[in-house]
């Protein structure tokens, strides 16, 4: 091989290096761009993002069941918010789906299954059933009416059912979910005709990402009735869900991380 020769392979093989080199840090910068950085959640932590301060005077009773919490409103018959924490281990759960809704005699103010005889609701669980796969003991105690509120059968076989696939194909990507679930009243919501159980007008459901970095935080407000509007046309505020409820989520962080995941509607990092 003469040196001309040599020396043109040699400048092949040293700008063939460099392309490799450049394409190798561009696409460590892009990974890096678009990686989730996951933090294990404790309990400690889990529970004060879990934490719902409620307003003086509204009507509340903090339940602790197996895999949720119920904050019931014993004046409405069904509760102000439901809060469970969703792992994607838990979406490949057994358990048979409980089909007989109970009254929880233990909880002052929660409705009886005849409550809702004739009304032509749906009996519309706060925390999924088909959450709570994974644990036989949950899965019952989501029958508890603690647990339900009237839902119409549009949203509830809708746009509803639609939201909850959506949050456990969430739950698979993100590590972790930390869900929040419940009416938003208004006063010319009715009730029920045993006149006990209020009628939300509607839906609020809040999700937390509480292991990726930055947190994350999206909140949804459905009408009680049949809708073909998309899920972004629902996207809302968490200080809207709060403004419409009278309920502080997450009280426990810093002001200025609260701001920040409470203030703003940013679908567009749960859906990409």
């Amino acid at each position: 091989m003469g040196n001309k020769q040599w020396r043109e392979t040699i400048k092949f093989a040293f700008w063939t290096m460099t392309v490799i080199l450049v394409c190798f840090l561009l696409s460590k910068v892009i990974v890096r761009q678009h990686t989730q950085y996951y933090l294990p959640l404790t309990g400690e932590g889990r529970d004060s993002l879990m934490t719902v301060a409620v307003p003086r005077g509204l009507c509340d009773t903090l339940i602790g069941y197996e895999a949720f919490a119920v904050h019931f409103n014993g004046c409405r018959g069904i509760a102000n918010c439901a809060a469970y924490e969703l792992l994607p281990d838990e979406l490949l759960g057994q358990a048979e789906r409980a089909g007989e809704f109970m009254q929880d005699v233990a909880v002052e103010g929660c409705p009886a299954p005849a409550d809702y005889a004739g009304s032509g609701m749906d009996r519309g669980h706060l925390v999924p059933a088909a959450d709570l796969k994974w644990n036989a003991m949950a899965m019952r105690q989501s029958f508890f009416l603690t647990n339900v509120a009237p839902m119409h059968k549009g949203l509830n076989e809708g746009n509803w059912a639609k939201l909850e696939e959506k949050v456990r194909e969430w739950a698979a990507r993100d590590s972790a979910l930390l869900v929040f679930t419940g009416p938003v009243i208004c006063d010319r919501d009715t009730t029920l005709a045993s006149g006990h159980v209020k009628v939300p007008g509607a839906y609020y459901k809040i999700i937390m990402a509480p292991c990726v970095r930055p947190r994350r935080v999206i909140a949804f407000i459905y009408p009680n009735g049949s809708s073909a509007a998309p899920l972004r046309q629902h996207a809302v505020s968490v200080d809207e869900v709060e403004r419409r409820t009278g309920l502080d989520f997450f009280p426990l962080l810093l002001p200025d991380e609260q701001r920040r995941l409470e203030s703003k509607v940013n679908l567009a990092v749960w859906i990409n």
